[in-house]
């Protein structure tokens, strides 16, 4: 016989085994008793119409993220740089005035002096094509980095949605399950209390039954506070959806392929953004190289003189690079110490997801396996303890203290068992997360 009968039958076998003061007592076993069903029993969904599947939740937040499409600007923004990066400056066109009087008898006469004179010209800086080219190159690259953090937000917020998920239904799950153990507990308190003038019950024991009934209302409020902070957690990815009514139970979710060596997660996009990084450094290097070799510039200016012949002027500017110790070769040196920061970043990634990949699937065995235990064993050993207790002290034998500790320690295994459901799901996630699908 399971605990997890209807409590009129059991009211009814328990009224035609014993009378009186027994009745009294038994009567209230079974009210306890029966506050251990199962959550998935007694689970009816929530207001919101549809029911919102962790499937429909990852599909929701696929849409419009701005995160992601923040990035996916900042990719299409350094496209268009290195575009910009490519292509020769504009040149300038400069004009002025030389040798202008502003003293003596022909101050500020623009025609009488014959040393003054106008010029008009063009000027350009030449940047080599090399320079160009590694500054293009970096864009590009950064580019990349743009668009694989968008990447890895995505699977971010894939995870994000499925764990969020997962902690509400676990928490409605946990909800449903103690408001009706606060239920039965708070009815078994009553009749204890009722017999307490006729010996039938102690106050020692209707004060620990109401014990029971606080106990299990501070394990609700935190249940609902649980769930509210979850919905609120999905709600930042998918909105008003985030408050549709959830499933009973906490799914079993298919998990992908589990070698017994730690899989290869090159294709993480974790490890794609440290590697488009450790490019993106490379590229920088370059293009500190490049700066070694300088730019010339140069200009051509025709000036005219109003009493006497024009004239033509062409100047070349080369930088001297005389500190290059102190200045070209530092920028690289600077430039080839983050290319390799960058690279070891990388590498360390690798290493945090292989970490993180033996530490999810070591949490889902073991929840598994207590999961397991629970249901296998746990949970039918206390209904059959409860069942031995209950007949003892229907004989006159026992007391009633042995059957109300084991009705406490079910129902805490019922919620320990939810709770273990909640755990092994939330490290599924965390594998497929990892590994990028679920398994089929």
């Amino acid at each position: 016989m399971s605990l997890i009968g209807p409590s009129i039958e059991r009211r009814a076998r328990l009224a035609r085994v014993a009378t009186g003061r027994w009745a009294c007592r038994l009567a209230a076993i079974a009210l306890l008793a029966v506050a251990a069903v199962p959550a998935a029993a007694q689970a009816v969904p929530g207001e919101g119409g549809a029911v919102l599947t962790m499937n429909d939740a990852v599909a929701l937040a696929r849409g419009d993220q701005l995160a992601v499409a923040a990035f996916a600007r900042e990719a299409a923004a350094s496209e268009d740089a290195a575009v910009a990066a490519g292509t020769l400056p504009d040149p300038q066109i400069i004009g002025g005035v030389q040798n202008y009087p502003v003293t003596g008898d022909v101050a500020f006469h623009p025609t009488r002096d014959d040393m003054t004179m106008y010029t008009i010209g063009v000027m350009r800086e030449q940047v080599r094509r090399a320079r160009r080219e590694a500054a293009a190159a970096q864009l590009q690259a950064q580019a990349v980095v743009s668009r694989a953090e968008g990447t890895a937000q995505e699977r971010r917020i894939q995870r994000e949605v499925m764990i969020a998920w997962i902690n509400a239904v676990e928490a409605a799950a946990r909800q449903r399950l103690l408001a009706r153990v606060i239920n039965d507990l708070d009815a078994g308190r009553r009749i204890m209390e009722a017999g307490i003038p006729t010996g039938a019950s102690t106050p020692a024991l209707a004060l620990q039954a109401q014990a029971e009934v606080a106990l299990a209302q501070s394990q609700l409020a935190e249940a609902r506070g649980q769930e509210a902070r979850a919905r609120a957690e999905l709600a930042r990815w998918i909105g008003p959806a985030a408050h549709q009514a959830l499933p009973n139970d906490v799914p079993d979710l298919t998990l992908p392929a589990m070698p017994a060596e730690v899989p290869s997660l090159e294709t993480h996009p974790n490890v794609r953004l440290a590697e488009a990084q450790a490019q993106a450094a490379r590229r920088q290097v370059d293009a500190a190289r490049t700066e070694r070799r300088p730019n010339l510039s140069w200009s051509v200016i025709y000036g005219w003189r109003p009493d006497y012949g024009d004239m033509v002027s062409a100047q070349v500017t080369i930088p001297l690079q005389i500190n290059r110790g102190r200045l070209q070769n530092r920028r690289i040196a600077e430039a080839e110490a983050r290319a390799d920061a960058a690279r070891l970043r990388a590498e360390d990634a690798r290493r945090e997801l292989d970490g993180a990949y033996g530490a999810a699937l070591a949490d889902y065995r073991a929840a598994d396996a207590q999961l397991t235990l629970l249901r296998a064993q746990a949970i039918p050993a206390l209904e059959a303890s409860f069942e031995t207790a209950e007949a003892r002290y229907a004989g006159g034998q026992g007391s009633l203290e042995l059957p109300l500790a084991i009705v406490r320690r079910y129902v805490e295994a019922n919620i320990q068992a939810v709770e273990q459901q909640g755990r092994r799901a939330r490290a599924a996630a965390e594998l497929i997360y990892l590994t990028g699908e679920a398994g089929q």
